[in-house]
């Protein structure tokens, strides 16, 4: 059951009437702040106590915590029924400034070494500048450690340099967690758990779509490393300022882009990473979304899937098998049945036809299984219209009897429905033949396939 508390007052509980709020919808999303909507009647005994930027509102799912915020803004209509809007915790660090402090190696004083090192130094400067109600004390950081020598803000807001610093660069996730009272923010590679409960096309999978982007395409770069080392004199180079991708050129054309690396002063590392980082600059993004009801509303003892949850995503339809990361949750707290989970995951191809070779062999043999089922499944359906058909023509033949008449409408029916079981035999053995014939051309379609993927994962041909 949902309640909605602002500074510890109920604002909302179905069990009184009076405590009733309208509409109240919670969405969160994988690095974002969240937000809450609902509207408010002027009867409503706790009108008056929303006070905006400074209330504490909290939506518990019985007594867990699902969503903390503050109120940014309210409307009324003719009528003075209210509309109040919120933002979630993470929303803090819009309120603190990041000044330019660099002192050599020491980022706002503090030393440093690696991005970690930056980032407990964002945090701590925010935290000096925020008030009590609006501090981080800092929790789990599990990106990937990268050493970095130098490192300068410009006046950005916290929540801004984070995203363009942080969240854009290295892979993970800002989140916000609440322990014995205390509030951290982490910092993870993994938002949520493996969730028990999947998600199955013709149950609880209602939308799919597929997103192609080629804006972001680079074919050949121009590496620049620590004053301005370039690759022109990295051994096995051709002496060029720059390398490309022949593959991509040839697909998409020549798009060149120059590209720092301010922590490299040797041409031949250079190159080994200008060749790596080339590998992602030729692919396109191919994102797949997902819209799925969580089977808890249905069935307590199902896991609730729960924002950042990795969950196994099943359709034959679309030839999907994967595990994907629920990428955005919302909650309708008087209608939990239009509850809506979306689920993201992004590959990145040289082209749309390998993007379809990247889900791999593992796809293609689950669309072999699938195929075999569905060839099984009709084998037995049409076992079953056989055994149906021989039982209508003893209840024919045993009425004829019956009646004592030769009426040539039934012989004819008798005639026809002969005709019929010749022709399901005659199918059930051309479906097995299929299947067999089937099983061994997918294997054969399956080794191709491992074959060109093996091929293309090397990034095409580099110059």
């Amino acid at each position: 059951m949902y309640r909605i508390e602002c500074d510890d007052k109920t604002l909302h509980d179905i069990r009184d009437e009076n405590y009733t709020l309208l509409s109240p919808k919670v969405s969160l999303e994988l690095n974002k702040t969240g937000n809450l909507d609902f509207g408010i009647l002027p009867s409503h005994p706790e009108i008056g106590s929303i006070q905006k930027l400074c209330s504490r509102i909290a939506v518990y799912d019985d007594e867990e915590l699902l969503y903390a915020g503050r109120p940014t803004t309210d409307e009324a209509d003719f009528y003075n029924y209210g509309q109040v809007s919120c933002e979630g915790e993470l929303a803090f660090l819009l309120d603190s400034v990041q000044r330019p402090k660099e002192r050599g190696r020491t980022y706002n004083f503090e030393p440093i070494s690696t991005n970690i090192d930056i980032f407990r130094s964002i945090i701590n400067e925010h935290n000096v500048q925020a008030g009590e109600s609006k501090k981080f004390e800092i929790g789990i950081i599990d990106i990937d450690s990268v050493s970095i020598e130098n490192f300068d803000a410009n006046y950005e807001n916290t929540w801004d340099l984070l995203n363009s610093k942080f969240i854009n660069v290295y892979e993970g996730y800002l989140r916000v967690r609440h322990e014995n009272g205390r509030r951290y923010i982490d910092y993870v590679k993994q938002f949520g758990q493996d969730s028990t409960q999947e998600i199955r096309f013709g149950e609880n999978l209602l939308d799919l779509k597929r997103y192609v982007k080629a804006e972001d395409i680079v074919t050949a770069i121009i590496p620049i490393g620590k004053n301005n080392v370039t690759v022109r004199t990295a051994n096995g180079h051709n002496g060029t300022d720059y390398i490309y991708d022949s593959t991509a050129v040839e697909l998409y054309g020549w798009i060149y882009q120059k590209v720092d690396f301010s922590e490299v002063n040797d041409p031949d590392t250079l190159l080994a990473k200008a060749k790596e980082h080339l590998k992602t600059c030729v692919n396109l993004a191919i994102t797949i979304e997902l819209t799925a009801i969580d089977l808890h509303l249905i069935d307590v003892d199902i896991d609730r899937i729960k924002l950042g949850d990795i969950v196994r995503i099943v359709s034959p339809l679309h030839h999907l098998d994967r595990n994907m990361m629920v990428s955005k949750r919302e909650y309708n707290l008087t209608e939990p049945s239009a509850d809506k989970i979306t689920l993201g995951d992004t590959l990145s191809c040289l082209t749309e036809k390998q993007a379809g070779l990247q889900k791999g062999s593992e796809q293609q043999k689950n669309s072999i299984a699938s195929s075999e089922e569905e060839i099984k499944n009709n084998m037995e359906y049409l076992a079953v219209k056989v055994e149906t058909t021989y039982a209508g023509m003893n209840v024919i033949s045993e009425q004829m009897q019956q009646l004592g008449t030769g009426t040539s409408d039934m012989l004819a029916k008798v005639q026809e429905m002969e005709v019929n079981i010749n022709n399901l035999t005659e199918l059930s053995t051309a479906t097995q033949k299929s299947l067999t014939e089937l099983d061994k051309t997918m294997q054969e379609s399956i080794q191709g396939l491992i074959t060109r993927i093996e091929t293309l994962e090397k990034g095409g041909e580099e110059a």
